[in-house]
């Protein structure tokens, strides 16, 4: 029996260290087809695409709160580009600090670190070379960006990618959005970039599945969640558990 009990535990070690190594840390998020204007104004064409929805919050302003600014993005490509819109909800729009990245803005960055196009709301001016057409719209909500950045796509291939929102208020960033907590160190590190994946169907792009308990899009990211890999474990380490020490063991 306790060779047995070893080797249950040995096997629920190696299972846990296999679905580690397996599971996928940067999401995808589906692209569907076709082509916008870039006037700042969500087109029917984006229908196609799955919201990005960017609830993570990362960088609390030390001593403060986040407010209620909220932002999703959808992005949809045709045979020569991508193009991305950004539908930015925010009362008070801010960009007093001299220190760009402290301004109300969107911060996308397409395959690497280096490749920034920054995109600020009061101002409605951008930087950056990536895109080749951009809009900022200040509108009754917040502000929308959108952006057409040439890029040579085929359909199921994909592009890494990262979206932030910096949310300023009385002078100075209160905190910042993404669509996971691991891209506030995008600005430094390109391994936790997401993917772009350029869809075949714009039919099935749209449907993002969906969280039961919260009601919301989460992306597709074809690997099973590292949390349920982790309770999987857990769970199977307690049973291991439980049965070795139920039985006598004999010397």
């Amino acid at each position: 029996m306790k060779k047995l009990c070893v080797l249950v535990l040995g096997l629920i070690l190696v299972f846990s260290m296999a679905a580690t190594a397996s599971a996928d840390a940067n999401a995808s998020w589906n692209a569907g087809k076709g082509t916008a204007v870039v006037d700042g104004q969500k087109d029917d064409v984006y229908a196609g695409a799955q919201e990005m929805k960017m609830s993570a919050v990362s960088d609390v302003l030390d001593g403060g709160t986040a407010d209620d600014t909220a932002a999703s993005a959808w992005a949809v490509y045709d045979n020569e580009a991508i193009y991305i819109f950004v539908e930015v909800s925010d009362s008070a729009l801010d960009d007093t600090n001299a220190n760009v990245w402290e301004k109300d803005s969107i911060e996308l960055r397409i395959d690497n670190k280096d490749q920034l196009v920054q995109a600020y709301a009061v101002s409605e001016t951008v930087d950056g070379t990536a895109a080749s057409e951009s809009k900022v719209l200040k509108t009754d909500k917040g502000y929308n960006v959108e952006f057409k950045i040439p890029y040579a796509t085929a359909e199921g291939s994909s592009m890494k990618f990262s979206l932030q929102v910096n949310c300023a208020s009385d002078g100075a960033r209160n905190h910042t959005l993404h669509t996971s907590e691991d891209l506030k160190d995008a600005w430094q590190n390109n391994d936790v970039f997401e993917n772009l994946v350029f869809s075949a169907d714009a039919a099935t792009t749209a449907a993002a599945t969906t969280d039961a308990a919260t009601g919301t899009d989460v992306p597709k990211t074809g690997v099973v969640s590292m949390d349920v890999l982790l309770g999987m474990g857990s769970l199977a380490s307690m049973v291991g558990l439980t049965l070795c020490k139920g039985k006598k063991i004999k010397k």
